[in-house]
């Protein structure tokens, strides 16, 4: 691709989504609680695609931020393509909306552009942890996936979100919700990158035409130590030798290789760039091609290796791992 703007892909539901984003899991802990400023550079450096969820408690800052950038006459708020997402916690029927209506004012927005069921596992709704936890063991409930659908339909009705989705899905879990949903889920955001590989879902993904987002594309070297996973941690990713191969081939760096892996299967990605540096690093991925021998080598390096687990949540039976 010879243009080095960033490109958009068409949902299945007529919108477009551009295939390079903004993540924000863990941001403020990243920049040292400068998360508005970091994300004000991205809107500057041409980032469209913004994604966050009330479990991030970076709503605010996104909020601020796209704010700060329409009122400077940088984007419009048609220009933006935000994203967020339901907390497992607000699984009951009459909380769905209510979660809504909390991330559009934390946004500061009359509408999301997609909004995403964040995992199909329930939790209770009880204290202040967004984990509820009791005697050590998490708090989970019996909330069915399939009428949380229900619920984030009647929000796709409401015109606050342009689009719906789920992140998380097993393909097992996409068979049953796609053979009861009156709007089909338009995408499902998904760990990926070349150490989990996960070929079967991103083929059976876009045979339904669901589009794909791949979240920690860098085998999230910076999350925090409590969700570390030991020796098969994807966290030293960026040093692998053939990425590094693959980058030195092309003058480019190892994260922007590992970026455009995803862009070359028209599959979005969300790199948390946490300084201006790597704001700048994560979106020049447009114009240069990885070719199939570079994707061939890339896909190799596939160990089934998982950044984010979920590991309190492994004994219930809509667990998706």
């Amino acid at each position: 691709m010879s243009s080095g703007r960033p490109k958009k892909i068409k949902l299945s539901n007529g919108s477009y989504m551009p295939l390079l984003g903004q993540g924000t899991f863990n941001l403020k802990v990243a920049t040292s609680g400068r998360s508005q400023e970091i994300l004000e550079e991205a809107i500057d450096a041409g980032y469209r695609h913004l994604d966050t969820a009330s479990v991030y408690q970076t709503e605010v800052d996104v909020g601020k931020a796209v704010r700060s950038k329409i009122q400077q006459g940088v984007v419009k708020r048609e220009d933006m393509f935000i994203v967020s997402k339901l907390w497992c916690r607000y699984f009951a029927p009459e909380a769905i909306p209510v979660s809504l209506d909390k991330s559009l004012s934390d946004l500061q927005l009359d509408y999301v552009d997609l909004y995403l069921v964040h995992f199909p596992v329930g939790l209770q709704d009880v204290g202040d942890e967004l984990f509820p936890k009791k005697d050590g063991k998490i708090l989970t409930t019996d909330f069915d996936y399939v009428d949380v659908w229900k619920g984030m339909e009647a929000l796709k009705a409401t015109g606050k979100v342009k689009s719906i989705g789920v992140s998380n899905f097993s393909i097992p879990q996409l068979e049953r919700l796609l053979s009861v949903a009156k709007v089909p889920p338009v995408v499902n955001q998904v760990e990926l990158h070349p150490y989990l590989v996960q070929s079967d879902l991103i083929k059976y993904c876009k045979s339904k035409n669901i589009a794909l987002t791949a979240y920690c594309p860098f085998g999230s070297p910076d999350k925090p130590k409590e969700l570390h996973t030991g020796e098969t941690d994807p966290e030293k990713l960026l040093e692998d030798p053939v990425v590094g191969e693959i980058a030195a081939k092309h003058k480019r760096t190892p994260a922007q290789v590992l970026l455009r892996y995803h862009i070359e299967q028209d599959i979005a990605v969300i790199p948390k760039g946490i300084n201006s540096a790597q704001i700048q690093e994560n979106i020049k991925v447009f114009d240069f091609s990885l070719d199939e021998e570079d994707m061939r080598a890339l896909k190799s390096l596939n160990r089934g290796w998982r950044g984010a687990h979920f590991e309190d949540m492994k004994t219930h039976r809509f667990y998706p791992f």
